[in-house]
């Protein structure tokens, strides 16, 4: 049996499929593909977003960018999918960590939105499935 999509109950999860068209044995050009993935979901961010290096969240989500109230946190799979997750930051008090759940699901749409207009994005639909991540349309 394969393995599972990653998903977080306190976060909304996309994946991009990092390792397609790339050949399985060539380190430098996933660790280049991963470089360019990270600094395109930084720019899809305000400056009210910073670039840290070295934090997690739990044992295999790399953190690339928090706020005062989120933060997006990369997972990567053995299948080449890198599963980025925006959700709430990581202790928070209780009142803001509401406010925060809050406005996550006004902006982690508008931050995939600008995501997908540069990777294709998938979306969770069970365990082991998933579809295309339907880009919402713009308000008028």
């Amino acid at each position: 049996m394969g393995e599972g999509l990653y998903c977080h109950p306190g976060g909304k999860t996309a994946y991009v499929d990092l390792c397609d068209g790339l050949d399985p044995e060539d380190i430098h050009a996933a660790q280049i593909a991963h470089d360019d993935l990270v600094a395109a979901i930084r720019g899809c961010l305000s400056d009210a977003w910073w670039p840290v290096e070295d934090q997690w969240r739990g044992r295999s989500g790399r953190v690339v960018a928090p706020n005062s109230l989120h933060e997006v946190w990369l997972t990567e799979d053995s299948y080449g999918r890198v599963h980025v997750t925006f959700g709430i930051r990581h202790g928070l008090e209780e009142h803001v960590e509401s406010l925060a759940g809050y406005w996550m699901e006004v902006r982690a749409p508008v931050f995939f939105d600008r995501l997908q207009r540069l990777y294709p994005l998938r979306v969770r639909t069970g365990p082991w499935t998933s579809a295309e991540r339907v880009l919402r349309r713009s308000a008028a």
